[in-house]
């Protein structure tokens, strides 16, 4: 049986054309969910979602890893 977690991952990007480059780039990943965001959400309110990853400037490589924090956010 597979047991691999499946990560929530909260992307901020406005851009249609991005958000579409970005989808286009990850397809073949299959241990994650994508959920896309405005970069005028805060994060503050995404919290309440509980993502694993967020990515607040996904071409810079900007993200926060939440899963690897010890004690909840």
């Amino acid at each position: 049986m597979d047991t691999t977690k499946i990560f929530k991952v909260f992307i901020q990007e406005d851009e249609k054309a991005l958000r579409d480059k970005i989808t286009e780039e990850l397809k073949d990943k299959k241990n994650y969910k994508l959920h896309f965001f405005s970069k005028e959400d805060s994060i503050f309110e995404l919290l309440k979602f509980s993502p694993d990853i967020v990515f607040h400037d996904y071409f810079k490589n900007k993200a926060t890893h939440f899963y690897t924090w010890s004690i909840p956010y």
